[in-house]
């Protein structure tokens, strides 16, 4: 099966920026088992490994073949930064330039081309994730959950949820804005799902060291 541009965008991101998203500290998970899902061409799994973390991941991508992965994610990433105006108006504190940042984009699709297998890497499709209970410490959750609340509805991620506790007993969740951040100068700027989903399930909302879109630097922590 080939991928198409225009089914999906493949990006990634590194083990720097998931400490960032959620808070993370490498010597606490080299006792835990993690989960990365959905976690697309993300180096985090290589990168956790190389620091005796037993880390693992899941996405919908992965009925793909490495290659064709690889070759899509040089799209995406050429696509993304065709035209940078969409970034002006954001907070480079943690990536010092466009430069920077695309660095990260390649760094980690190149890490994760390297490193991709089955053993580690696993097709799964949300709500529903071939993992007995209790398989996980500790489920990371980015860039997928409230960004794209205006096609995936608050049934989805009650159900998405709900089957990463069952798996996990920790799941952290960023960002928790859409990806237009179009509430960014509202009062209650998170995605509204944020604030149901929070309620339903005892979440707390934390602040992290992460601020690329404005007002954007939270996370959603759930515990079971």
């Amino acid at each position: 099966m080939s991928l198409q541009l225009d089914d999906f965008l493949i990006t990634g991101r590194t083990f720097e920026e998931y400490v960032a998203f959620f808070d993370l500290n490498a010597e606490t998970m080299k006792n835990m088992r993690v989960l990365d899902c959905p976690i697309g061409a993300s180096s985090f799994i290589a990168e956790a490994k190389s620091r005796g973390i037993a880390a693992s991941g899941c996405d919908i991508l992965y009925c793909y073949d490495r290659d064709a992965l690889r070759v899509q994610g040089e799209k995406s990433i050429e696509k993304i930064y065709a035209d940078t105006s969409w970034m002006v108006d954001n907070n480079f504190a943690f990536y010092q330039s466009i430069e920077r940042h695309k660095e990260h984009r390649v760094g980690a699709l190149e890490a994760f081309y390297a490193d991709y297998n089955t053993t580690d890497y696993w097709f799964a499709e949300l709500p529903k994730l071939p993992y007995k209970d209790d398989s996980f410490d500790l489920v990371l959750s980015s860039h997928l959950l409230f960004v794209y609340d205006d096609r995936l509805n608050l049934t989805f991620h009650e159900a998405s949820i709900t089957e990463m506790l069952r798996i996990g007993r920790e799941v952290r969740i960023f960002p928790l804005v859409d990806y237009k951040n179009s509430r960014a100068d509202e009062s209650d700027n998170l995605s509204p799902f944020t604030y149901q989903i929070a309620e339903k399930f005892g979440g707390e909302i934390v602040k992290v060291g992460f601020e690329f879109q404005k007002n954007g630097a939270y996370m959603l922590r759930i515990k079971r």
